[in-house]
């Protein structure tokens, strides 16, 4: 199947249009200097599983805690294309069909295998205790940003292909609003082919290609967003992006939730970062002299590096 060279350029042409907005957006992200500290809120399995290992997971945008967090970000797109396709042509109409079945039938894989670490700037916030360490009983390990940021994104000094990091906005305008600028300037492709008497395999190979990309600019642009409601989080995220299929995402490893296995890969922090440990903070809710010993147990039998603060929630809780 070979898309006609005309054809390929104009899909090429949208390509790099998204590519330049969502490189735009960042270069305004990061405007703002990120935090300098960010907490990673967990339980005392966790804690100790961090410790020892040296490692924090980065989950499966798939299998994120709060699904709703990507359909929440998907659906501008999906609202957006299907209200063009209502008062366009037929094509259009089936191809916000398949737009909107993306999420549904596990796209994601199909295109690209997407994982995220997810950190707060917030040190001590009620909802981040309540919802990620054990309804306050768990702790905070709050890292140095910059050596963090450092050793995920660069090898050797040098940055890498797979490696982001960025702030999650709490904008659903400004997520609306990107996510028109993608389907504007894609939504005259839909009837490129027109009359051309193409061959099915190749119309098909067309269609196929253009929703991949409109899929991969929507998807990406999606991660940068969260409900409004969430704003408290402060979110900040690791990000890593591999080919999809037919490469499989590397050193992926499983781990199990209620009726469902939970994809993951390893950042290895201590490795690169040791000193990028700075403190832990004990929740809210857990018994102080125990939670602190259970801290400087799993400090002395585990982490080699820098000595790190020990500190306590100064939220008064009530569970």
């Amino acid at each position: 199947m070979t898309i006609p060279p005309d054809m390929e350029s104009d899909l090429e042409a949208f390509d790099r249009s998204c590519d330049a907005l969502a490189s735009q957006f960042v270069r305004e992200l990061e405007t703002e200097p990120p935090p300098p500290i960010l907490y990673h809120y967990t339980d005392d399995a966790g804690l100790k599983g961090i410790l020892e290992s040296g490692t924090l997971r980065l989950t499966d945008v798939s299998n994120l805690n709060d699904p709703s967090e990507l359909n929440h970000g998907f659906s501008h797109a999906v609202e957006i294309i299907n209200r063009r396709a209502a008062a366009g042509p037929l094509e259009s109409k089936i191809f916000a069909q398949q737009f909107e079945r993306f999420l549904i039938d596990g796209g994601i894989d199909t295109v690209a295998h997407y994982f995220v670490g997810c950190f707060s700037a917030a040190g001590d916030e009620l909802g981040q205790w309540r919802a990620y360490a054990d309804n306050g009983r768990g702790f905070a390990l709050a890292f140095d940003t910059v050596l963090l940021e450092d050793a995920f994104v660069k090898a050797s000094g040098s940055p890498t292909a797979d490696g982001s990091t960025f702030r999650v906005v709490y904008d659903g305008a400004t997520a609306a609003w990107m996510h028109t600028q993608i389907i504007d300037a894609m939504f005259h492709l839909i009837s490129l082919p027109g009359a051309r008497r193409l061959k099915s395999k190749t119309l098909h190979g067309y269609m196929d290609k253009l929703l991949t990309l409109t899929w991969v600019h929507c998807l990406r642009t999606a991660l940068f967003f969260k409900h409004e409601a969430y704003k408290n989080e402060v979110e900040y995220r690791f990000h890593q992006l591999h080919a999809g299929p037919p490469h499989p995402a590397p050193e992926v490893k499983y781990r199990t939730r209620p009726y469902e296995l939970v994809r993951y890969r390893e950042f290895d922090w201590r490795a690169n970062a040791a000193a990028a440990l700075k403190k832990v903070v004990v929740g809210p809710a857990a018994d102080k002299t125990k939670g602190a010993l259970f801290v400087k147990e799993c400090l002395h039998a585990y982490h080699h590096g820098p000595s790190v603060e020990l500190t306590a929630s100064a939220i008064p809780y009530r569970s």
